[in-house]
């Protein structure tokens, strides 16, 4: 394989605009569902910036059954690398502040409005 494209395939795409945050909100304690939700967050963005080198592996796993841990080993070093470099606690921090964010502009909306009990 050429080390060029190698190399282009293990570099994920450059990360998702992040709102900036006080810091005060960006040491905000979150529930555990919603550091799972982070969590799921910050996954989805990991596996878009990875995209195309989950693609590769994907067509070289979808040839072979038994043999794609052979035969597709170099695919998915690649994906996996690929995964490493975007998964960085920068990353996390982006995904946290986007989800804060969202659930400050969602709760504004609601402040409004009046609550009803049915």
């Amino acid at each position: 394989m050429d080390p060029e494209l190698k190399e282009k395939l293990m570099t994920p795409s450059p990360p998702v605009e992040a709102p900036e945050l006080s810091p005060s909100l960006r040491l905000a304690s979150l529930t555990r569902r919603e550091e799972n939700k982070v969590m799921d967050l910050h996954r989805k963005q990991s596996y878009a910036r990875c995209a195309d080198a989950m693609r590769f592996f994907s067509e070289c796993s979808s040839k072979y059954t038994i043999g794609v841990v052979w035969k597709c080993k170099e695919h998915k070093h690649i994906m996996n690398e690929c995964l490493r470099r975007a998964n960085t606690v920068d990353d996390m921090d982006r995904a946290r502040s986007t989800f804060v964010f969202e659930k400050q502009k969602g709760l504004a909306e609601k402040e409004g409005k009046p609550r009803t009990l049915i």
